[in-house]
């Protein structure tokens, strides 16, 4: 009977889990980890990552261990003020998390929307990807060969391009918004790397690459006038 009670209480321990975040932005033990409007568990730790930002262990009720899984995000909510992680999982059908895994960390909403759009099933992109066509316009068809993971990453980059383009990329608001941009898709390529999705952050990397660049300020230094020869 004890032997029964003692394992009782040992299949009652929390889960713990950890993830990264390039921006912890005041998170701190003790603040709550949700799932689906429920208080599932809090932040255990937090200390320095090896690339900088933050590496973040959570405790979870024993009760919801089944809802976290190997692709599952941790994203951080109400950064400065108050804030928590939310437990959220692009696919349910993915393998469960054993106790100790590394989940994904998402500091802000973007991040949490790519590592969506990548790790969530056929169906998450195609919702996506139908979204944003309705207000990016036409898009050239893909390529025979091309892949559910190009068509999500498209979308990701259509759907920056497409908020981007209502102040235009030659102003310093339009410019701020894609080097945000580019530093969440760069903290998310990390996450994948981390994870061994070499392939999809090289695919990220390589998509981000090819996004226009800003142009070069014009020189605004005066130039002396040439003395002319008498």
């Amino acid at each position: 009977m004890l032997l029964a009670i003692a394992l009782l209480g040992c299949a009652a321990n929390p889960v713990q889990y950890s993830a990264s975040f390039n921006q912890p932005d005041g998170l701190g033990p003790g603040d709550a980890v949700q799932h689906a409007g429920a208080t599932i568990g809090s932040v255990s730790t937090i200390a320095p990552g090896a690339g900088g930002g933050a590496q973040v262990t959570v405790q979870v009720d024993h009760d919801y261990a089944s809802s976290t899984h190997a692709d599952s995000i941790l994203i951080l909510q109400g950064a400065g003020a108050s804030p928590s992680l939310e437990l959220m999982t692009p696919n349910t059908l993915s393998a469960g998390a054993a106790d100790g895994a590394q989940l994904y960390g998402a500091s802000n909403e973007d991040q949490a929307q790519m590592l969506t759009q990548i790790l969530g099933p056929e169906s998450i992109g195609n919702h996506y990807s139908q979204i944003i066509n309705r207000y990016a316009g036409p898009q050239p068809s893909p390529s025979p060969g091309a892949t559910v993971l190009q068509s999500q990453l498209m979308g990701i980059l259509q759907q920056a391009l497409s908020a981007a383009s209502a102040v235009s990329n030659t102003t310093p608001t339009g410019r701020a918004q894609m080097d945000q941009f580019r530093d969440n898709a760069e903290a998310v390529a990390a996450q994948l790397e981390a994870h061994g999705r070499t392939t999809e952050a090289a695919q990220l990397r390589a998509q981000v690459a090819a996004l226009p660049q800003p142009p070069t300020p014009p020189n605004t230094r005066s130039v002396p006038r040439a003395v002319p020869t008498p």
